[in-house]
């Protein structure tokens, strides 16, 4: 299957159960794969025939920053769903990153992966 990714994409939110997370934006990463058949793109060289990534990316942000969410797992999945019913794709793989997440411990940050499918 064919793939279009958006990596690092870099948006302010106020994600995070902890009230403290929600008095400033904090900056998050997130990847995006989605799933399609890219082969008629390819013939046609037609923007209407592939994902529109300028879209994808739109809608993306507007999600992310629309409201302040707990978890980025709930984030995450509103974003899946709204991808897969406006674009002909399969499948859509979303991480998101939090390397601000506050926990005591050395890493460089934390992410969630989730996968999803029509």
């Amino acid at each position: 299957m064919d793939k279009v990714r958006i990596l690092n994409l870099k948006i302010p939110a106020r994600h995070g159960v902890y009230e403290f997370e929600k008095d400033k934006d904090s900056i998050f990463e997130l990847d995006v794969e989605m799933h399609a058949d890219l082969s008629i793109a390819g013939q046609t060289d037609d923007l209407k025939d592939t994902i529109n990534y300028n879209e994808a990316v739109s809608i993306i942000t507007d999600i992310f920053m629309q409201k302040d969410y707990h978890l980025i797992e709930a984030v995450g999945q509103t974003i899946c769903k709204k991808l897969l019913a406006d674009f002909k794709i399969q499948k859509v793989v979303i991480k998101i990153r939090k390397p601000h997440a506050p926990i005591m411990a050395n890493l460089d940050t934390v992410e969630v992966e989730l996968v999803r499918e029509k």
